[in-house]
């Protein structure tokens, strides 16, 4: 038998996802406007500046007191507020794309179908609006408790690392009790986003000796060598079955065209993803402990982790589990993924709040030309939003 909640969660979903089902033409029309004020990372920042904008004002028509959180060059970051209470859920996504400035004049956003396309509408434009439908839906039927807080994170710089916004959302997180991600979603329903691998970036640097590379090579040391050697060592460590491996991403070193010097220096950048903080311990020592086969060649490693891994724990489980019940009890099987790529959620998750990422629409082919939305699932998938946000 199903005990209260339970029930009022099946009654609330269906009638949030019936709202969202009778407003979907409103939501694809905020959405066309999202998708095409472009917001590229590395843009204009007076284009980008004009989705902010218009995102600051979207939520400040559903009540939030919103505030623009200059970001220099890069552009300004948004930070929302629904009410004032001790018990907070935190949203948490980017509104910039990796999209240059001038690709919608070639990709505006179209409509094919049940498919909706457009520059960052899957990554994650489409979340964003979701979050504003959710909780227009919440306030419409009356569904938000009075004795909760509603606060939001948008930042302008996910896609280059989140380097001016980290701090500034692992503040609040640490304030939440739980923290939901509105990152891309996954090609049907039901999935979620529940663990990411950690990644670290580092550059292994070989100084050498330059010389000519015919009259005594003897007097030289060279670098490039000692990386071809690098690169297979750090192969040899790769193990995707313990969900551990190195991936050589840019390799430099020389000059361009046949010349007759041995360079004196050279360097390789490295993309680690590890599962738990113990893999990304053993990459650590693995590349640290590299040794040079040369006595005249000397390694330099810079670098270390970009985020650290998302997973879950004892004291997030509950989360996990309402994220279950509610997509159940809409007639979906739960299907929690674990995923390589990383997001703000690996830093909300290792500040200690409870996370669950992947809460973005359905679809498929982000960062690709192909990007797009599944539209007949945008109703259950902004309940499922709602419901979290209501019941955690």
């Amino acid at each position: 038998m199903q005990n209260t909640l339970t029930t009022a969660v099946e009654v609330n979903s269906r009638r949030i996802a019936a709202y969202v089902s009778s407003h979907l033409e409103e939501f694809l029309a905020v959405l066309q406007d999202v998708v095409d004020l472009e917001s590229h990372t590395y843009g204009d920042r007076q284009v980008k500046d004009r989705c902010g904008s218009y995102l600051k004002e979207l939520f400040e028509g559903i009540g939030f007191q919103v505030e623009a959180v200059d970001a220099g060059e890069i552009g300004f970051h948004l930070s929302g507020k629904l009410g004032d209470h001790q018990d907070k859920v935190l949203l948490v996504g980017h509104y910039d794309t990796v999209f240059p400035t001038g690709t919608t004049r070639e990709r505006p956003f179209s409509r094919q179908g049940d498919r909706a396309f457009g520059p960052g509408i899957f990554d994650m434009k489409g979340g964003l609006v979701g979050f504003y439908m959710a909780v227009k839906a919440l306030k419409e039927l009356d569904l938000l408790p009075a004795d909760k807080e509603v606060d939001f994170f948008f930042n302008c710089d996910e896609e280059a690392g989140s380097g001016t916004s980290r701090e500034r959302i692992v503040a609040l997180a640490k304030q939440a009790k739980a923290c939901l991600v509105a990152e891309p979603g996954h090609k049907g329903e039901g999935y979620v986003t529940a663990e990411r691998f950690g990644r670290s970036v580092v550059t292994v640097t070989a100084h050498g000796v330059a010389g000519h590379a015919g009259n005594r090579p003897e007097y030289t040391a060279n670098p490039l060598v000692e990386l071809s050697k690098v690169v297979e060592e750090l192969e040899s460590r790769c193990d995707r079955s313990r969900g551990i491996w190195y991936s050589p991403v840019s390799l430099h070193g020389g000059d361009r065209g046949p010349t007759a010097m041995t360079p004196g220096d050279a360097y390789v950048i490295y993309d680690i993803r590890y599962l738990n903080e113990a893999l990304g311990q053993e990459a650590d020592a693995a590349v640290n402990g590299l040794c040079p086969t040369q006595p005249s060649v000397r390694f330099e490693v810079t670098g270390g982790v970009e985020k650290p891994p998302f997973i879950q724990t004892e004291e997030s489980r509950w989360l996990w589990n309402r994220a279950k019940e509610i997509t159940e009890e809409m007639g979906h099987t739960f299907l929690p993924a674990r995923l390589g790529g990383g997001s703000d959620a690996n830093f909300t998750a290792a500040a200690g709040c409870p996370t669950l990422c992947g809460l973005g629409l359905n679809g498929d082919f982000l960062h690709n030309p192909k990007e797009y939305v599944m539209i007949d699932t945008i109703p259950d998938r902004v309940a499922l939003l709602a419901e979290l946000i209501r019941t955690i």
